[in-house]
This record gives structure tokens, sequence and C-alpha cells, in this order.
């Protein structure tokens, strides 16, 4: 009768596949390195283009790829020039016939439908099953969401897809040289392939199998599975499921000798040995018996010198008899719950013919152990044996002699039951670092059942990475998109867009907040009432399969777009701060405006940036006089086209110290009929200096192409400046809202960067296998002072708190102490003056904090104050 737990074979492993999910995480977080095993997370195809049938090149292709694999993976180009440069001449002729097949056209093959366009696909960390008692399919799952894009005249499908993708995959294999090739391939049968609709998606049932079939002819047309190849010695060729649900398992049959699988051999395997534990090897009782050499064991006792006892006789005295040993039964090995037991029974018997002859019998518990900190697992007598004997035997000097022999036979056995166990384990680690190099496999329980001696454990792969947050804008600034934001090793489930609109132009510090989320969508259309001077943020919501195959809920701290200035002059950044505020929403009459500034963006380009931005009108006001925006005000509202410059007003350093409402008074701003302009300080003279201002007010103009055209000192002529605007019209960029870039991204890898704080020589990736937290601050700056003293309240936190590293971007060095002395701070800050580090990372917004994960890449990166972010963040749909 077959093993439930090991079928016909001597061993098994079986393994949860809540642990298989977690390697196929493993490989989804992997989406975006350089691993050869990955799984995409965002993708763009084609979709319906019509298939090419292969020129027949046969049996070349096989041994060119044979080839390939022993030239450390070359391309096609470089296999070509390297054969037809080495090969003998009439090698070369036959190997450039060869190598024309791959060249020719390819005939098209006319699909029958005219389904065909650009698909924009998000897909999760995908989970496999297998169909219980199955050994020769398995089921991938993953959600899908995408966004069609049809070519002109095609048949449409729904724009916006939403769901889970079931396909079921035959798994057989072939004979293949000295080992076996394991085969792949989608299911023929349509009901094994499946699109399910996600509840509230809108994707009536029509659509849905619509969809349904382009998926089924997408996998079998447009995924390859490579055949793999599998070594003569791979232990784990024969799967079976086994269970279903949360508690399935896949069984490995495991055979020790290399021998050919048993036939029918998977087929009485019908039991899960596992529990709650991430994976377990069982070997059948049968094999463990092998191990445990019981004619050894009989030998060694009939081999032992005479025993002798002491007898006493009817006189009153005492005679000393020897006494030889053999087994009159056993021993017999019987497998019991939680240990393996071992009886027998011993004759002592005599020459001395008036002399009785005895008997020892015995029961002994034998059990596994777990060295966890070795791993190694042994056979150990479990407590002392069970004696009986005859009555002139002593019972400690029978015991003696059992305890001897058993653990001389244990001792004899222990290297071949170890390397057993370690075999299985270190198998069971390579094929795992196949997928994952990281990944390892550790025994944690031992035990023993009537039926098999079994081992627990649990499989480890990579520490997950935070979820990724990116937003893009696209289809020509229409919409937002995340589709390159993603989960490593999980699924978003939902999309929490805020963003700030204003009512009417001049609005500038009175945005109002607004929310939605978005279940099904990675598409935002941008809000009608978003403007150049607002900002997006996203905040992701999902789950993901941690190392054990655990799954959790996760979120992705909010992270915001902000605007790019609209204008660009074209100087080193470092030379003085020339920016505008990025302001928080809805800023109260009797909130001092300093209160109300998130961060500041710089106006100077990144050396190479060539784009073309909107005209750029400056006006430094002359703030003692009554109401000196009238000039600027009359000329805007005269001009032909005011909506193609963008406006800066410079105001006075410490003008926004005073509330909202006071400067609108003292500056006559209206609260209506006005283009958005930016109100800034000339914070630290770097406005009057670039623009080497000699008297107030002055206006300055800078055309689209960054060149400075026209100027007048003095307060102007609203002619004048119409008379500008008017000379300087011409294309220019778009209004609207055009986000913020640093030069890295979020899941990209954070340029290394070496840097001195005091007399301590620091490089950012000596850091690996801990989060770093770089802040790109300026002194003059209050909202980078209060992101540096909130991040000092983080320092504090103890082991679990990142490195900090505050990279000072202004000229002025002794600044730096200052600041460090003024806020007690305690972490390291660097003097950044000509901003070398900041422009690696393309900051152009102070302050700008960027968190880079354990393994070296960009995790989050957060423009202006922490402050801004939560309080957005915390607004939810």
């Amino acid at each position: 009768m077959a093993n439930p737990f090991t079928g016909e074979y001597p061993a098994a492993v079986h393994i949860a596949v809540r642990q298989i999910n977690a390697l196929l995480g493993t490989l989804h977080q992997n989406g975006d390195g350089d691993t050869p095993l990955k799984l995409m997370h965002s993708v763009s195809t084609r979709i319906g283009d019509p298939r090419r049938r292969r020129p027949d090149v046969g049996a070349f292709a096989d041994w060119l790829v044979a080839y390939q694999r022993t030239t450390s993976g070359r391309g096609l180009a470089d296999l070509r020039g390297q054969l037809t440069a080495t090969a003998p001449p009439g090698a070369v002729r036959r190997f450039e016939d060869a190598f024309e097949g791959f060249d020719r056209d390819w005939e098209i093959e006319l699909p029958p439908d005219v389904v065909r366009g650009r698909a924009k696909l998000q897909i999760s960390s995908i989970s496999v099953t297998v169909p219980g008692g199955s050994s020769t399919e398995v089921v991938i799952r993953a959600a899908v969401r995408a966004q069609y894009y049809p070519d002109p005249g095609t048949t449409e499908l729904p724009p916006s897809v939403h769901g889970e993708v079931h396909a079921t995959f035959d798994v057989s294999q072939i004979p293949y040289g000295t080992g076996r090739r394991l085969l792949i391939r989608p299911s023929a049968q349509d009901a094994k392939i499946d699109f399910i609709a996600a509840p509230g998606s809108g994707l009536a049932p029509p659509a849905v199998s619509r969809i349904a079939a382009e998926v089924r002819k997408f996998i079998r047309e447009g995924v390859s599975l490579l055949p793999v190849d599998l070594p003569h010695d791979f232990a784990f060729a024969d799967f079976k499921g086994i269970g279903a649900g949360l508690g399935q398992i896949i069984a490995l049959p495991y055979q020790f000798s290399g021998t050919p699988a048993p036939p029918g051999g998977l087929q009485g395997l019908t039991q899960s040995f596992l529990g709650a534990s991430g994976f377990g090897f069982a070997v059948s009782k049968e094999h463990v018996n092998t191990f445990i050499d019981v004619e050894a064991i009989r030998q060694a006792v009939r081999n032992r010198p005479p025993l002798t006892f002491t007898l006493s006789t009817i006189f009153g005295g005492s005679v000393s008899v020897k006494y030889r040993l053999r087994f009159s039964s056993g021993p017999t090995l019987t497998f019991k719950a939680g240990a393996i037991e071992i009886a027998g029974r011993v004759a002592a018997e005599t020459d001395t013919v008036w002399a009785p002859n005895g008997f020892v019998s015995f029961k002994q518990r034998v059990v596994l152990v777990l060295d966890t900190s070795s791993q190694g697992i042994s056979l150990e007598r479990g407590g002392e044996p069970d004696v009986d004997e005859s009555w002139f035997i002593p019972h400690s000097r029978a015991t003696s002699v059992v305890t001897a022999e058993l653990d001389t036979a244990l001792v004899q056995n222990r290297p071949a039951i170890r390397r057993v166990f370690d075999d299985a384990r270190n198998a069971l680690t390579r094929g795992l670092r196949a997928f994952d190099a990281a990944a390892s496999a550790s025994y944690t329980a031992v035990d023993i059942t009537p039926q098999i001696a079994l081992v627990r454990g649990e499989i480890r792969s990579q520490n997950r990475r935070p979820p990724v947050v990116a937003v893009e804008e696209t289809h020509g600034g229409a919409a937002f998109t995340a589709l390159n934001s993603w989960v490593p090793a999980g699924t978003i489930e939902r999309f929490v867009w805020t963003w700030v609109e204003h009512s009417h132009p001049a609005s500038i510090w009175s945005g109002v907040q607004k929310t939605v989320a978005d279940e099904h969508r990675f598409i935002l259309a941008t809000p009608a009432g978003l403007t150049n001077v607002s900002q997006v943020c996203l905040r992701i919501e999902g789950s993901q399969i941690g190392p054990s195959g655990q799954q959790s809920s996760v979120a992705a701290g909010t992270t915001c777009q902000v605007q790019e200035p609209e204008f660009a002059i074209d100087i080193p950044s470092w030379w003085g701060p020339v920016t505008v505020p990025i302001w928080r929403p809805d800023v109260a009459d009797a909130v001092p405006l300093s209160q109300a500034i998130a961060g500041h963006a710089s106006v100077a380009a990144l050396p190479g940036d060539t784009s073309v931005r909107r005209n750029a009108l400056v006006y430094f006001v002359d703030d003692q006089r009554d109401r000196p925006l009238q000039p600027l005000l009359e000329a805007l509202r005269r001009a032909r086209d005011s909506s193609s410059v963008a406006v800066v007003v410079v105001v006075s350093n410490g003008m926004f110290d005073a509330p909202r409402g006071e400067v609108e008074r003292r500056l006559g701003l209206p609260r209506e009929g006005l283009p958005a302009m930016h109100v800034t300080q000339d914070d630290e003279g770097g406005w009057t200096t670039t623009f080497g201002v000699s008297r107030l007010p002055s206006v300055y103009l800078i055309n689209s192409g960054r060149e400075f055209v026209w100027k007048h000192e003095g307060e102007p002529q609203p002619d004048e400046v119409v008379a500008a605007l008017d000379k300087c019209a011409g294309p220019s960029a778009p209004s609207g809202f055009r986000a913020l870039r640093l030069a890295v991204s979020p899941g990209a890898s954070a340029p290394d960067i070496r840097f001195q704080d005091g007399e301590h020589q620091h490089a950012l990736h000596r850091f690996r296998g801990r989060d770093v937290l770089l802040s790109f601050w300026q002194s003059w700056s209050a909202p980078c002072l209060s992101e540096l003293q909130r991040l000092q309240q983080m320092h504090q936190g103890g082991r679990q708190a990142p490195f900090i590293i505050g990279v000072h971007g202004g000229v002025h060095a002794e600044a730096v102490d200052e600041i460090r002395k003024r806020l007690r701070l305690t972490y390291p800050l660097v003097q950044d003056h000509q901003q070398r580090i900041a422009c690696r990372y393309g900051v152009r917004c102070w302050p700008t904090t960027i968190r880079i994960d354990a393994d070296g890449r960009v995790a989050h990166v957060q423009f202006g104050t922490a402050h801004h972010h939560e309080r957005l963040s915390n607004m939810r749909g």
C-alpha cells in the first residue's frame, strides 16, 4: 500500500502554495532590476498585430541556442559576426546561408478579427495554484488594469479594463539529452483561460467576453514560454497539488538514488504533513528503516564478550557464571507518534549446567533531534529504555548493555541520517535560488508519525521593498497616469488622488483641496480647476506578499507633484536663490504668508534643458508706494494675450511676515479678474542680484527662449509694457500644470555620492542595508528649517530610524554650523555650496527629501515640507 505522504517514493518535499507565491512575489519585485528572472509590473504592448510565420531554421536554431549558452548569452548579431569571422571558408558560406533564414521577411497571417492597438498594462504579483490531485496543470492568477488605445478603423474594446486573469498552463516532460525538458504551454481549453471583471468596474458581460477572448489570444500567441532544461540529477521534476484554498500544498516526490521514478508513484500521494509550516521534508518509514542497521545491532550483541553474573548457591555462598548474549527475537522498529520504538529480547545463555539461562527484553524510543543553529538532524535515544530481565541479572547492568549497543548503532548511522536531510535542504535551496539568489530554506521542527519521519521549516525570500508611487503627465497634459506606480510583490487596490483647485486665476492663496479614490483606473483626467500654481498628489493602497508568503495591507506615503516654474533662467543655481514659493492651499486672511509656504521652486534651468517655456515678466515692486502694482495690472488688462506670459512679482524681503490680507491690500491685488501670477520675496537678494536692479520699481522681460529682451527702470507706463509684450509674442509653452521632476524616479537606483560632515568622510553606497534620507535644504528657507526639525525628531527614534543626511545648497558655509546649533541637529549636515550633489539628483525645490531604501533604490520623493503632504494624504475619499 502506498504511503499517503510520499506515494511510492522514498521521500517527498511539500511546499505551501503561499511560499511559492512569495517566490513569485520576488520575481515581481525584480521587475525593474537586471536579474534574469523577473515579472513585469507595468508594460506597454501591442495587441492584435498580425502573426508572422517564422522561417524554418530547424536544427540550426537549436544548435545556435546551445552555442549561445556557452558564450555568455551574446546576441544574434554578435554570434553571427563571431562565427563568420572564425570559421573555415566553406563553413562561413554555410553560416551566411543559415543566418539569412533569420533575416527573411516573415510571412504574415491575417487575423480573422480587426481588434488591434496598444494596451498599457499594470500587472500585480502573480499567484499560482494546482488543481487538486493534478500533476500536469498549474493555474496562474494576476490582477490587471489596462488602458486600451485602438488603431484607427479597428474594433474598440472598453478603454479602461480592470479584473483578474486566470490562465491554466499544461506542464509536461520529455527526455532531452542526459536529462529532461520541461514544456509549459497555455491550455487549449477556452474555459481554462478567462478574464473576470472586478466588481464595480462597469464592464458589461459582452465586453467581458470580448476581453476574455483577447486575453486567450494574447496568452497563446503573445506569451513565449521557453522550454526549461532539467539536469539529470534534478530532484524535483514531478509535482502534485494537494488540497485547495489557502492551505493548498504542492508535493514534490524525491528520489535518493537517481533511479527512475516508480510507475504511478504519485497516485498514492494524497495527504499533506505540513500543518502551518511553509515546507516540509518527509522520509517514509520503509526508507528510515534502512538507516538503522538492525543486523549490525544483532551481530554486535552476539560479538560481545561473555558477561559474568554472580549467582547465589544453595549453601549460602555465591559463584560467578559467564553468559553469552544473542537476540532471541528482534530487534524490531515500530513507528509511533513522536518516536520510533526499537524493541527486542536478548537471551543470556551459559554452559554451566546447574545455572539457569536468562533474558533481557527492552523497548527504546528513538527521536529526531534538530540543532537549529547548524541545521543538523540526528536520531537520538528518547530517554532511558524500558527493560525487563531475569531475576539474577542486575537491572542497571541490563540497562547499560542495551543503551551501549543502541548508542553505538545510532552513532554509526548518524552521518547517513544527517546527510539525507542535509541533501534534501540543499537541493531545495538550489532550486529556490534559481528564482531568488537570496532565498533560503531553514528547518524549524522535527517529528515522527506512524508512517514517516519528517522535518518542517520555512522558506525565506528577499525582504520586500516599499510601494513605489510615480505620477506622470500623459495624453499631452490632458491627464495624469500612475501606470508606473506599483507594489513590489503585491497589487494596488486603489488610487487616492488629491489636488488643489483655484476658483479663479487670482486666487493663488485660495486653493481648495479635492480628493477622489479610484479602484479601477490608473489614469486621472486633468481636473479643470488645476492651474499653474497647483499640486497633484497620489497615494496608493494595496496588499503585499511577504518573504514567507503571508499577505498584508500596505500603503505608500503620498507623493505630490508640484508645478514646475513656467519659465526658466539660464544661470547656475548656486549663484543665489531665484525661486518662487510653493503655497499651501486655502490661506486665511489672518495667516502670515511665511507660514503658508511649503517650499521654494528654483527658476534656474538645469544644464542641458532646452525645453520651450513661457515668456516671463518680472516686476520688482516699490512696496513703499500705495498700490504699487497698478501700472502692471493695467498693462496686463490691455495686453493682447496676457495669458501667454508668466508674471513674477518680487517684493522686498520680510513682506511675507505680514498676514495675507494685509499683503494683498498693500500691493493692491484684486480678488478677481487677474491673470495668475507668482509673488515671491527677494530672499538673500537673489532676484535683485540676478537682474542687477538699481532702482524700484523696475520691470524685465524674458522670452520663451530664456533670453533677456527688455527692461524698464522706474515706474513703467502701461503702454510701454503692452508694446514690449506684443513684440515678444510668439510660440511658447502653453499655460497649465507641468510637474517638477528630479533626475531620478521612485524605483530607480540612487546615484552614489561622497560627502563630508566635519572630519568624517562618507559614501552613500556604504549605507546599503539601511534606509537613508537625503534632505536638500537652504538656510534662508523657513520650510527647509521646519523639515530639518521634523527629521531630527525622526533621528531620535533609535535604531529603527533611517540614516539622515542634510545637504545644504547655500553659499554660506558658516550657516550650516549656526543652523546645527540653533536647531540642535545631531545628524550629518553636508555643505554643497555649488550644488553638485543637488544637480546629480536634479533638485530644484527646497526642501526636497528623498528616501533611499536598503537596496540603494529611490523609494519616495517629497517636495516641500512633510506637513504639506501629510495634510493632503489625510484627506481620504
